[in-house]
């Protein structure tokens, strides 16, 4: 990506912040934007593991523990289908459209008329769904074809676990509304340090309470740890004058945000519909395959979180900014960029994981309850996660170049085919005759790759006469990539087979640590041999100061 003409944001002086819109980001800004979301992200993501060791070592993976695996997922989908994190995707080119006008209290109008407006949103999301919780576990077993296998014990469970953890939706729609608003001043630390707030809540009430192994008390733990994380953004908006103001229904940004929000919420959806319908079925599989498909899934989150989050989150509003003056090329190019840093620092974990499920799994969850043969179910459920966690982390890319555009549609489209895709392979391949609990995590994979191919295809023909996706993502750095990638599972594999068969923490520890330190430097090393321009490029602009 080229280096903007434009100051950097955090050279503005308070003056031309009153006066202007922010211009957009640097190459040299976003990079370093995306490399501290990356340490915070990274912190929280060491939280999260003490977080789901806890919870392991307590619960095991269970009857109950399969109960809260689904029911933690109702919030998520009620939020997605309902307010959506497509909110805050839809709202951020409508704020920046007003910023870039010059009009920049009306910005902060708009943000407090929508603070308003998610908090009626979502109370009335929480009410009904207190109402129908019986009826989604209920759901979970017509999507199977299988009424009636689970008992009345494991429904009361169910629905109680959902109906606690309800008011999650209010927390999460309302944080992923402030942080947009943050990201679009150019405040990404309050936004990537919230979720340290988040899991310190929750393990400390872990600490305390989890000895009495009651999954109740694990539930009430993320209700309160998301109402913290929400409230960690309140400084930071009174600083900027923003706050909760009475819904203007006549406002023009507002009914525009009304026209594009349910296109917005069917492109946001698919992730969230894809996770309940897997959960479903795994609830009605044998017992502790929803509870192993949790626990693999919140491993192969780490990678995507830690590097996929962060550079779309500190893309997405320079893409706005390109997409809202027409820039076209620069749009195209900016997205080329952000899916080649993405895929750089990716590759290696996703190749980690592929090739060290087993230990991984052994090291992070087997104690206290959680078994040997827990362990091999995750591990397994986490191989085939492992297969989405690229296509999962670029598509966070593609899909917030589409809003960007303000383009609901295609991403709308393309969600609704990826359900019922993800449906009808899920269904076939999870049945007890063909791959059981690891069909899921198949299915979710390649899904996945197919999503993102048609959504680079889509960009790629919308820009092909001003700047081609294709062409700007290049040949030759992917498959330098490529090449470094299989030679790193090679070598890892050979250092598995060296090293034999190991068990106990700190084996454990000494193994996987010396695993990481080969796989990223065969990588690394590989590249820098190549003379991978996205390496040097981002190597230079991370500790460049002029860009």
């Amino acid at each position: 990506m080229p280096v903007s003409s434009e100051t950097d944001p955090g050279s503005r002086t308070p003056d031309e912040s009153d006066n202007s819109a922010p211009p957009p980001s640097s190459p040299g800004f976003l990079l370093r934007a995306s490399t501290l979301l990356v340490g915070a992200t990274m912190l929280s993501r060491l939280l999260g593991l003490v977080r789901e060791m806890l919870i392991a070592g307590y619960y095991g993976a269970s009857g109950q523990t399969d109960s809260f695996a689904f029911a933690i997922i109702v919030p998520e989908l009620l939020r997605t289908l309902i307010i959506s994190g497509a909110v805050a995707s839809v709202f951020i080119p409508l704020m920046t459209e007003t910023q870039k006008s010059g009009k920049l209290e009306e910005a902060k109008r708009l943000a407090g008329i929508m603070l308003t407006f998610i908090t009626f949103a979502a109370l009335i999301v929480v009410f009904a769904g207190e109402a129908i919780a019986p009826y989604l576990v209920k759901l979970s077993e017509i999507l199977t074809y299988s009424p009636g296998t689970l008992d009345l014990k494991k429904i009361a469970l169910t629905t109680n676990l959902i109906r606690i953890m309800l008011p999650i939706v209010i927390f999460v729609g309302l944080w992923g509304l402030m942080g947009g608003i943050l990201n679009t001043f150019d405040n990404f630390h309050v936004p990537g340090l919230a979720p340290l707030a988040w899991n310190g809540t929750i393990i400390a009430l872990l600490v305390i309470y989890g000895a009495q192994e009651k999954i109740y008390h694990v539930a009430w733990a993320f209700v309160l740890g998301h109402a913290v994380q929400m409230a960690f953004h309140f400084p930071a908006l009174q600083k900027l004058g923003i706050k909760p103001l009475a819904i203007d229904w006549h406002h023009p940004m507002l009914r525009k945000f009304l026209v594009l929000a349910p296109a917005a919420v069917l492109a946001y959806a698919a992730p969230a519909v894809n996770a309940f319908i897997g959960q479903g079925i795994a609830l009605n599989l044998e017992e502790s395959s929803a509870s192993s498909l949790m626990y693999a899934f919140r491993i192969q989150q780490l990678p995507m979180s830690v590097f996929g989050v962060s550079v779309a989150t500190a893309l997405f509003p320079t893409l706005s900014r390109y997409a809202s003056s027409g820039d076209g090329p620069r749009l195209v190019r900016s997205l080329a960029t952000g899916l080649r840093m993405t895929a750089l620092a990716v590759i290696p974990a996703v190749v980690f994981f592929l090739v060290l499920p087993q230990q991984t799994i052994e090291l992070i969850y087997q104690r206290g309850k959680f078994d040997a043969d827990d362990t091999a179910r995750v591990a397994g459920a986490l191989f085939w996660y492992s297969w989405a966690i690229l296509p999962m982390s670029l598509l966070l890319l593609t899909a917030r170049t589409f809003f960007s555009e303000k383009d609901t549609r295609t991403p709308a489209i393309l969600g609704t085919g990826t359900i019922i895709l993800y449906y009808i392979l899920a269904v076939n391949l999870s049945s007890p005759e063909r791959f059981g609990l690891f069909g899921l995590p198949m299915s979710n994979s390649f899904v996945a790759w197919i999503f993102l191919l048609f959504s680079i295809a889509i960009i790629n023909y919308r820009h092909k006469n001003e700047t081609s996706l294709v062409s700007a993502i290049g040949f030759i750095s992917p498959v330098q990539m490529l090449l470094a990638a299989i030679i790193e599972a090679a070598v890892l594999y050979g250092y598995s087979s060296l090293i034999g068969e190991i068990h106990g923490t700190l084996p454990l520890i000494g193994f996987l640590a010396g695993g990481a330190v080969i796989g990223a430097a065969v990588y690394l090393g590989l590249l820098k041999i190549f003379g991978n321009q996205d390496l040097s490029a981002t190597i230079k602009r991370l500790f460049s100061r002029e860009n």
